[in-house]
């Protein structure tokens, strides 16, 4: 499959989660793997400057899917996380720009890969070469850091969190608190604890940052030797929001259809 290179940045809310959102979000794509992705990295914003900083990253990815159809999900991406074009390169929630496709060159009137814009912008080429450190562009252009001059990187925020393994991951003490805990075989159809699944759902809708402990109850792996006690944590600042949420849902009695009661 060819590699393509895409672009991601965000000035608005979480930056950091926005762009871990981002590279989960093409990792579900179809007939597509993400290979690699660069640190975040911290820019002035371009071309319109009086707006918020940047957080920037490059993600590498393996894909069968055709050009046209990677912008379109790149677009539904960015409508997904809340992303409204009102002002052209003005403040945004997420913006996913294709840079390369292995060799393509593509001009039509919705794309253009290469980039157009790519050799120029260090928020871009930073990342870019960060994990493709010797990329050149399909006519043998080399990607040169001296030669970007809009956007300049002014630090290295450190990994993109990975939002899908963020999980599983070991949780520190004093930044998570436990919200909840259950067991795998208190329900046998739904194979763990529904109260479980319900706060689960309840903290991803409302985009609140989570972990299991030790790991999520119905992952395909048991490294700990299937323990039946989980709990869900989440982060210290975020406890009286999902306190707050949970308890609404939990104490809410679920409302049935009047057919679909059972009378007998």
């Amino acid at each position: 499959m060819p590699t393509a290179y895409l672009a991601l940045g965000s000035n608005q809310g979480d930056r950091l989660l926005n762009l871990g959102r981002a590279v989960e979000a093409l990792s579900d794509l179809p007939d597509t793997r993400v290979t690699a992705v660069s640190h975040a990295y911290e820019s002035e914003a371009a071309y319109l400057e009086d707006q918020p900083l940047f957080a920037n990253a490059v993600v590498a990815i393996e894909t069968e899917l055709e050009s046209e159809q990677l912008l379109e999900y790149a677009r539904q991406i960015e409508e997904s996380m809340g992303r409204v074009r009102t002002v052209e390169n003005g403040p945004r929630e997420i913006d996913v720009d294709i840079l390369l496709v292995g060799d393509d060159e593509i001009q039509t009137p919705e794309l253009t890969v290469p980039h157009p814009r790519l050799l120029e912008r260090d928020f871009v080429v930073t990342p870019l070469l960060a994990i493709a450190p010797r990329i050149h562009l399909p006519n043998g252009t080399p990607v040169l850091r001296e030669n970007a001059t809009v956007g300049p990187v002014i630090d290295d925020l450190g990994p993109v969190p990975d939002v899908g393994a963020l999980h599983n991951d070991p949780v520190l003490p004093g930044e998570w608190v436990d919200i909840a805990d259950g067991s795998r075989d208190q329900d046998v159809v739904a194979g763990w604890d529904p109260k479980l699944m319900l706060v689960r759902e309840v903290l991803e809708q409302a985009e609140i940052p989570y972990r299991w402990d030790p790991y999520e109850p119905d992952a395909t792996t048991d490294p700990f030797g299937l323990p039946t006690q989980f709990r869900l944590l989440v982060p210290e600042e975020y406890r009286e929001q999902a306190a707050g949420l949970i308890a609404e849902v939990i104490a809410a009695e679920p409302q049935f259809p009047a057919d679909q009661v059972d009378e007998d």
